[in-house]
């Protein structure tokens, strides 16, 4: 009996762990340092089809061979359980968090292989958004009691991951263009307060980029907007794998992009754009069934070196660059300076 009661507190307490945590990962540790208290396992997973990922919480001497084996047997239950397609492992994000979960006496054979699992769908309101498994070397390692108090854990997880589901569509909604994918002006705003904020205080460069699309109204004009959206979309793409992994790319209106380049300074700065400039130059577009050439122009402001005192002044000295190369000719990349931007002359 007091066994039970144990074993109930420390089902409690997992439960709360897991319902008050925010991020996927945290589920699984949450989970992971309540369960060997619960039961005897080699691996515990979670599976949600979402991204898809597959989170891993296993004994430290667990050999790669039996992941391997839970990871296909944990695809192979799901696609049953959700009446799923078969899923490409390939395409699974693995994550694997190992820790010490028995004496040192008791480690896993290298040979070591699958023999017990207890493996259920994490359902909520119908849907199923993954699996739960618990998985050991050891033949028979779980009971009906084992079963109880997964199902219980199960759906508390799948709870939990829905509400990460819903709360992820919202803040999609609410931080990305909806055409292009790229993030939108509300969320360049917040994201620029922060950089800003960081290179103002501790005077590490920052700079920004606007772009525009050169006689874009042309474009929709001619050839009407629907092609004119597909512009949009394959340049935003062009945009995103030109930049580094800290850079920000933003649809900023219309035509307009602008780029947040964290501790870049203006030599960095020019090299990126100017790299940008030449690929959109170079890119063959399919508008309207014929292959047509276009153009960007660009403005580049930059803190510390055009001495902004706020966000926005920022902004407006990018704004400004950009008008120069405008003025100038378009298909130039422009340095703020104040007077008249400096620019480059396409060769």
């Amino acid at each position: 009996m007091r066994l039970i009661f144990k074993n109930l507190n420390v089902l409690r307490s997992t439960i709360n762990a897991i319902s008050t945590s925010i991020e996927i990962k945290e589920i699984v540790e949450s989970a992971g340092n309540n369960l060997p208290n619960l039961f005897d396992f080699s691996s515990f997973g979670v599976f949600w089809k979402e991204e898809p990922l597959l989170f891993l919480y296993q004994e430290e001497s667990c050999p790669p061979s039996f992941t391997q084996e839970v990871v296909k047997n944990m695809i192979k239950v799901f696609s049953i359980l959700g009446e799923e397609s078969p899923i490409d492992a390939d395409r699974i994000a693995l994550q694997v968090e190992k820790r010490k979960l028995r004496p040192k006496q008791m480690i896993m054979d290298p040979k070591a292989t699958l023999k017990s699992h207890l493996t259920l769908p994490l359902a909520v309101e119908g849907e199923i958004l993954g699996c739960i498994s618990l998985n050991s070397d050891q033949s028979n390692a779980f009971d009906a009691q084992d079963l109880q108090f997964l199902s219980v854990i199960g759906y508390q997880m799948a709870a939990t991951l829905k509400h990460f589901q819903r709360f992820s569509s919202i803040k999609n909604i609410a931080i990305y263009d909806t055409l292009t994918g790229l993030y939108n002006r509300r969320y360049f705003e917040e994201r620029l307060g922060v950089e800003a904020q960081k290179s103002f205080y501790s005077g590490t460069p920052l700079s920004l980029v606007m772009v525009d699309i050169d006689l874009f109204k042309k474009v929709n004009d001619t050839f009407g907007h629907t092609e004119g959206d597909q512009i949009l979309c394959k340049i935003s793409s062009l945009l995103k794998t030109s930049v580094r992994k800290k850079d920000t790319v933003a649809r900023y209106g219309g035509e307009e992009f602008i780029l947040i380049l964290p501790e870049a300074g203006l030599e960095e700065s020019f090299v990126i754009a100017e790299r940008i400039r030449r690929l959109v130059e170079d890119t063959p577009f399919e508008v309207g069934g014929a292959q047509v050439n276009l153009t960007i122009s660009m403005g580049i402001s930059n803190f510390p070196s055009h001495r902004a005192k706020s966000k926005e002044e920022l902004v407006k000295m990018a704004d400004q660059a950009l008008y120069d190369a405008k003025r100038g000719g378009r298909n130039k990349v422009c340095i703020y300076t104040g007077k008249s931007s400096q620019w480059t002359v396409p060769i």
